[in-house]
């Protein structure tokens, strides 16, 4: 049973409205300044952040329909890549494959979560905790929001407004321990 408590609070500064913004292993890289959003129906990842993830840009998938912001801006996605996505911690984590539409558009964020990848992970997202929980094969797994990380990416997203220029991924690093699977070895198709 997966269930969110006033003990859940813990750690986050009230009152608030942020965003959830996550810190997740992606293809073994810890990711940091990951959007979650649960109001949208596509997985995202922004060009700079695919760059630093050492993926040829051959082994992504055509894609041919647009995404359409909610101000009506239309964006062509470069294409789709399946990635694996380790949320949380040994032995309450989870490995899940996401499939993420590539796009190169500014962002202050490395990625975008939302529906589908939440779905793929079972994850219940509770914005008041500031907090992610799913199930694992070792009980229930949790990532928390990181209220200083959503500061500073609506601090350069407002910076930065306008100028049509992609922010610099500085937070993109590889793990030295490793407690998951590796992901499989990429074919190319």
């Amino acid at each position: 049973v997966i269930s969110f408590s006033e003990s859940d609070l813990e750690g986050v500064r009230l009152p608030y409205n942020d965003l959830m913004v996550v810190t997740p292993l992606v293809e073994l890289f810890t990711m940091k300044r990951v959007l979650l959003d649960n109001g949208s129906s596509a997985d995202i990842l922004y060009k700079p952040t695919f760059g630093q993830l050492r993926i040829p840009e051959d082994h992504l998938k055509p894609v041919k329909t647009p995404l359409i912001g909610f101000v009506g801006e239309t964006v062509f996605p470069f294409g789709s890549i399946d990635l694996f996505v380790i949320a949380s911690s040994s032995p309450f984590q989870t490995q899940v494959q996401m499939t993420f539409l590539m796009v190169n558009t500014p962002s202050p964020y490395n990625a975008i979560i939302r529906r589908p990848g939440l779905n793929a992970m079972e994850a219940l997202v509770s914005t008041r905790h500031l907090l992610v929980k799913f199930p694992t094969r070792f009980g229930v797994g949790e990532i928390r929001g990181d209220q200083q990380a959503v500061r500073l990416c609506y601090q350069n997203a407002t910076k930065n407004k306008g100028n049509g220029k992609a922010l610099p991924i500085a937070n993109v690093e590889l793990r030295g321990e490793i407690e998951p699977e590796p992901p499989p070895t990429r074919q190319k198709k």
